[in-house]
């Protein structure tokens, strides 16, 4: 990545949304040069598959531009270091940009290759890995799974002392031989023992493979306890009464018990809703059973286990906004780009993948495809569903994946959409329109970091709503705004109010019940008891029944979003709370501490 002028003010809208550093991005005062400020997050962003910029001269917590002083010297000791002060020359691309009178420093860091991973700075001796908030030592661990990648990974073809036939399941090895035999050619006449040895379920001396333990095993946790799932839920501030809060199960067995049992564990765990086709009801899982499948199956089959990986378990996180699968280890021999795509098909572990491609799970489906369709085929089960694409994240020792929370599109906002005759739009088209329509103004940052899509697609899909006249464009370059066109006519309707607006009822759009159900499960509640007049904490719990952590959370929420204010010192028991006198003139979509003037 090379972050140049032009992806400046994007960069800071972008870091000023997500209230800080995010994966590949880091913000630095740097006031004055300091070695052991930057050497950490230059390792870091080396050892990280796709590197990362550092921004210097720009303050994270408020975020703002402070510019540095003489950039020119600075650019040349950052170079220095990079090229001198680390276990291997790390490259980086320093670009000088001005804003105004201030300049800032883009330091972009390219990833290391494979065999100089991990990357330590000289002076510590120390590895740094990037987190989503910030940089941490490596543990000797991650060192050492980084290392083994300086090779193809074989260990899923190490064997595992003290086990033996005696310790595979016979039904599964029954089906597992049956499948073999009508899918290759080689092995259609083969004995079970010779598929078995042929597919690296046993070695040689008749001990299994950790491969065919894994996946055939009666109870492979005997003999590797960390080849399991962990699953939890875990709830956000309004939810901390819940009983939801105990949903944490451990799930063992082999490959394909476990993969059923957490599919299983998502669909009764996660929501369930109502949706309305052509009249009729139907029942709706908020994550496709598709897409969850095939995220825990590549969790399961792709994770690391070597030996500094034996101690990690594949998870499985229920959060309020998302549903998060992570595994030990990263990607081999392609990049999170590449996901999904025609190339985007290798195989970590090349023996387990090979013997999965094989094994059934008890519902009869196979554990994967081998086809390397399964992303692909996620993707368009989550677009079919009006649900966000997964996004993926890769550290090197870590990859995760993060299913956005259904935002299903209520009744009233569908029949909108089909009356301005948007119902071809992709899927996050229609949910930035429908956002729109309750007052929301997209940035390109902003729709990038809501959809997961690049600068170039955000852009597309932007454009494409303003040529429809769904929506209009102000501003220009780094303040670039989008919102709702004050008539938003279908293509084959006479121009007119859009149909359905909440503007039309004189309702402010950000504070209709939807808009404010965005905000917060319990905003629309509390902001009817402030109708009322300015009411403290205490007297909004009394009023609501809710308790005090999530009316906190929930005004925290209508605070951010600009539709509150507050009259009082902070954690006094005399605050109060007020609805803002222009909370329909706000905009919480805007970046709030940046310099309008510098961005200009």
């Amino acid at each position: 990545m090379v972050l140049d002028t032009n992806d400046l003010t994007e960069a800071l809208a972008q870091l000023d949304q997500e209230g800080g550093d995010n994966l590949h991005l880091e913000a630095k005062t740097f006031s004055e040069y300091s070695s052991s400020s930057i050497a950490p997050t230059l390792s870091a962003f080396a050892n990280l598959p796709g590197g990362g910029t550092i921004l210097l001269g720009v303050t994270e917590k408020p975020l703002n531009v402070v510019g540095v002083s003489h950039p020119h010297e600075l650019a040349k000791r950052v170079s220095n270091l990079a090229r001198n002060g680390f276990s291997s020359p790390i490259g980086v691309d320093v670009r000088t940009i001005r804003l105004g009178s201030l300049t800032v420093l883009a330091v972009n860091v390219r990833e290391s290759s494979d065999r100089d991973k991990p990357c330590r700075w000289r002076e510590t001796k120390y590895a740094y890995l990037r987190q989503y908030d910030g940089d941490y030592r490596m543990s000797s661990q991650e060192q050492q799974q980084l290392l083994l990648r300086h090779t193809r990974p074989r260990e899923d073809s190490h064997s595992v002392a003290a086990t033996g036939k005696e310790d595979l399941d016979a039904g599964l090895v029954a089906t597992f031989v049956g499948n073999v035999r009508r899918g290759s050619t080689a092995l259609a006449n083969a004995t079970e023992e010779d598929i078995l040895l042929n597919l690296n379920v046993v070695t040689k001396d008749g001990t299994l493979t950790r491969a065919g333990l894994y996946a055939l095993g009666t109870y492979p946790q005997r003999f590797l306890p960390a080849l399991s799932i962990t699953a939890a839920y875990l709830p956000g501030p309004e939810e901390v009464d819940g009983v939801r809060a105990t949903d944490r199960l451990d799930i063992t067995g082999p490959v394909p018990a476990m993969l059923d049992a957490a599919v299983s564990w998502v669909d009764r765990v996660a929501d369930r809703t109502i949706r309305f086709r052509h009249g009729h009801g139907y029942d709706q899982a908020e994550y496709p059973s598709l897409v969850v499948r095939e995220l825990v199956a590549n969790a399961l089959v792709h994770r690391d286990i070597s030996e500094p990986a034996l101690t990690k378990r594949v998870e499985i996180r229920l959060l309020r906004d998302k549903l998060v699968i992570g595994s030990p280890g990263g990607l081999y021999g392609l990049s999170v780009d590449q996901l999904g795509t025609r190339d985007g098909k290798s195989a970590v572990n090349e023996y387990l993948y090979q013997i999965c491609t094989f094994v059934s799970a008890p519902d009869g489906h196979r554990v994967i495809e081998g086809l390397g369709s399964g992303i692909r085929a996620a993707q368009q089960a989550l677009a079919a569903a009006d649900m966000e694409p997964v996004r993926f994240q890769d550290t090197g020792v870590r990859f995760t994946a993060n299913v956005p929370r259904a935002a299903l599109l209520l009744p009233q906002d569908l029949e909108w959409l089909g009356e301005l005759g948007a119902q071809d739009l992709t899927v996050p088209q229609r949910h930035a329109l429908v956002d729109m329509r309750h007052g929301t103004t997209w940035t390109n940052a902003g729709y990038r970091q809501r959809f997961g899509v690049d600068t170039v697609r955000a852009r597309q899909d932007l454009h494409t709503l303003v040529s429809r006249g769904y929506a209009v464009q102000t501003g220009s370059r780094g303040s670039t705004a989008y919102s709702l066109a004050a008539q938003s006519p279908g293509p084959d309707q006479p121009t007119g109010p859009a149909v359905g607006s909440p503007a039309q009822e004189g309702v402010p759009a950000k504070t209709t019940p939807e808009a404010l159900r965005r905000l917060s499960r319990n905003a629309p509640a509390i902001w009817d008891v402030l109708a009322d007049g300015p009411a403290s904490t205490s007297q909004v719990v009394a009023a609501t029944g809710l308790s005090a952590r999530q009316v906190s959370y929930a005004l925290k929420a209508l605070r951010d979003a600009g539709l509150v204010v507050v009259n009082g010192r902070p954690g006094s028991r005399t605050t109060s709370f007020a609805r803002h006198d222009a909370a329909a003139d706000a905009s919480p979509d805007q970046p709030r501490d940046l310099d309008r003037a510098a961005l200009a």
